[in-house]
């Protein structure tokens, strides 16, 4: 949103640049390897004290990171808060049936595919391989390239990476069961397994950062 118009490429309020400011204060130069970072405006801001502090030894921008954007959604762009807020309202209590059988179940499968094909891609070029994922998802780390990674992106995104390296099922309403904290940390950790790794979660919405409730969004 854009005062009172729902906008396509929203960069971030004085709060959120106050929120990415302190989420990078706790790292310390070159302590990452590399960060991807979506292109879309806001994702970018929030990225611009990272690089300033130079948090990563490199970083990339990767378009399949953009956050989801089915049809139904680019077609309230443009429309005042109450219209949009009504929409949202209307689709959040629909029933897990709705939800998946609806335009953006449908838009979720694609949306997912997409990301996970260019993850795995990535990942492989780094000398990170998918095994299996018959119990767990099983990888192979002893090639890899990459210790630290860091990855700035969004809810829906962050929905289908957490469900790709924990193992767990991905909904059209995964989004919301995480419900991430703006500019909060959710951290994995590789763990060795059955000749492989596999990832845990470390924590998750961390925002121990900020200085208030005020501070502490979604």
């Amino acid at each position: 949103m854009t005062g009172d118009v729902y906008t396509k490429n929203p960069g971030l309020t004085s709060l959120g640049k106050l929120q990415s400011e302190k989420s990078s204060s706790i790292f310390e130069e070159n302590s990452f390897d590399e960060i991807w970072v979506s292109p879309l405006q806001r994702a970018q801001e929030t990225f611009a004290p990272f690089e300033e502090k130079k948090i990563a030894k490199s970083h990339h921008v990767y378009g399949w990171l953009q956050e989801m954007q089915d049809d139904e959604e680019e077609a309230l762009y443009g429309k005042e808060a109450g219209e949009v807020q009504a929409f949202f309202a209307k689709r959040n209590s629909q029933s897990f049936e709705e939800w998946a059988e609806g335009n953006h179940g449908k838009y979720m499968e694609s949306f997912s595919e997409n990301i996970v094909s260019n993850l795995e891609k990535e990942l492989s070029s780094r000398g990170i391989v998918s095994l299996d994922a018959e119990y767990d998802r099983r990888f192979d780390l002893s090639k890899s390239s990459v210790n630290k990674l860091m990855i700035i992106s969004h809810a829906g995104t962050m929905s289908v990476l957490l469900s790709y390296f924990l193992n767990m099922p991905l909904y059209a309403w995964t989004w919301r069961k995480f419900l991430p904290r703006h500019a909060g940390h959710t951290t994995l950790k590789s763990s060795p397994t059955s000749g492989g790794h596999f990832f845990r979660l470390k924590e998750f919405n961390n925002v121990s950062f900020t200085d208030s409730d005020e501070e502490q969004t979604y």
